[in-house]
């Protein structure tokens, strides 16, 4: 590893790193995955915060239908995909 690219935050991280006793580094790491789990989920928060604003917008969308019979729909519905087939 070129050190000299290391900023010396890393640098320090690293020495750290080094001295560690291998119980201690196994915790070290456990904690570091963890906390690249959680930047996982933010991105994941953000992609529901995403589709969550979308879907609003869709709903925002919804409007009444006057003299809309969904009984009446529903059933010429299931008549046209299952013919007689009785379902209710």
């Amino acid at each position: 590893m070129n050190t000299a690219a290391i900023s010396p935050l890393r640098q320090n991280a690293l020495s750290l790193l080094e001295i560690l006793p291998e119980d201690q580094l196994a915790a070290v790491i456990g904690f570091m995955e963890r906390i690249k789990g959680k930047a996982r989920s933010r991105s994941e928060e953000e992609d529901m915060r995403e589709r969550r604003a979308a879907f609003e917008r869709l709903e925002r969308m919804v409007r009444p239908i006057p003299d809309l019979d969904e009984k009446k729909e529903l059933a010429a519905w299931r008549e046209e995909k299952f013919g007689h087939a009785r379902l209710d």
